[in-house]
């Protein structure tokens, strides 16, 4: 799934602009670049799983907090299209949430 929504993002980068996409190709460009994190940490966080924690299998609370860092590049996007004056300002505001959002899965 993270593959096909890669070669999407692909070319939705390569063949269009923002002003050609519209709003509705803006919302599909973060969901295909959320689709793609999905897929990246979900491998990070299955191999982190497998040899640091020595399980064999991903419970729900890893595949949630796989969801949720997945979250951090499109949630840095958003800072940076709304136009944060500053990029660490932005940074600190998607790792912030983030965190905040861990935090409440991990008390679940």
């Amino acid at each position: 799934m993270s593959l096909i929504a890669a070669v999407i993002l692909a070319a939705m980068l390569f063949f269009t602009t923002p002003a050609g996409l519209g709003p509705l190709g803006i919302f599909a460009f973060f969901v295909m670049t959320y689709v793609v994190m999905l897929g990246i940490t979900t491998l990070i966080v299955n191999i982190f799983n497998k040899l640091v924690l020595k399980k064999k299998a991903m419970g729900w609370k890893n595949y949630a907090d796989a969801a949720v860092l997945a979250f951090w590049p499109v949630m840095l996007l958003i800072f940076i299209s709304l136009g944060t004056s500053n990029m660490v300002l932005s940074i600190i505001g998607a790792t912030i949430s983030v965190m905040l959002t861990l935090f409440l899965i991990r008390k679940v």
